[in-house]
């Protein structure tokens, strides 16, 4: 399987607003840095990256998500299902697969510029309650489509125990790698948290599987 497609080619259209999305939060952040989170509102960011209010609020819903967007949560899900597209799959079959991908699955999303906004946005999620309460909904909806997502490539129900164990294994060892980044003073790179992060989840699903 070659990296493009192991990681899908998005369309113009869904190209053009990550770019969008990925430079209003750049805007956000910046402001947010130097006049704070509280004291910035969301047309102050609208009118210095050059749009309207309204297309914030489509795009990213509210102002925590400015802060907490990550463009590597729809890549990881577009890698789930094309990976395990075609035909229903044993659950262990896709970490069988699923392994060997994950450096470069990891070299293609995990830029400089994803590990820069995640730092900036891990300090705001622990110094900002509501941004640490979005986090949280945040987080359990990614959780939810996971286990859609699961069920859809194992052809199991939704509601299985293993596939629910499974997306929030995924998930929240996830979160306690970027807690343990950031505990570490983000002395590693991103990419390589990640890295230990996906072996240990790996490895925990195939004792879930087995």
């Amino acid at each position: 399987m070659s990296k493009s497609t192991i990681v899908p080619r998005p369309s113009l259209w869904e190209l053009r607003k990550v770019e969008a999305m990925s430079r209003i939060q750049r805007v956000a952040l910046d402001l947010f840095d130097e006049h704070g989170y509280r004291e910035v509102t969301v047309e102050r960011v609208a009118n210095a990256a050059g749009v309207s209010p309204s297309s914030i609020y489509r795009y990213f819903g509210t102002k925590e998500m400015l802060v907490l967007y990550d463009e590597t949560d729809p890549q990881s899900l577009d890698v789930i299902r094309t990976v395990g597209a075609g035909q229903t799959r044993d659950f262990t079959e896709l970490l069988e697969i699923a392994r060997p991908l994950v450096p470069v699955v990891l070299d293609e999303i995990v830029t400089d510029e994803v590990e820069y906004r995640t730092r900036v946005r891990l300090g705001y999620v622990r110094s900002i309650p509501e941004v640490k309460a979005r986090q949280t909904e945040q987080w359990r909806a990614l959780e939810n489509e996971f286990r859609l997502a699961f069920a859809e490539l194992t052809g199991r129900d939704g509601n299985d125990l293993q596939l629910r164990m499974a997306a929030a294994i995924s998930i929240w060892t996830c979160m306690a790698g970027l807690d343990h980044w950031e505990g570490t003073g983000f002395a590693a790179r991103l990419r390589d948290v990640y890295a230990e992060v996906v072996e240990t989840v790996v490895t925990a699903l195939e004792a879930v599987f087995r």
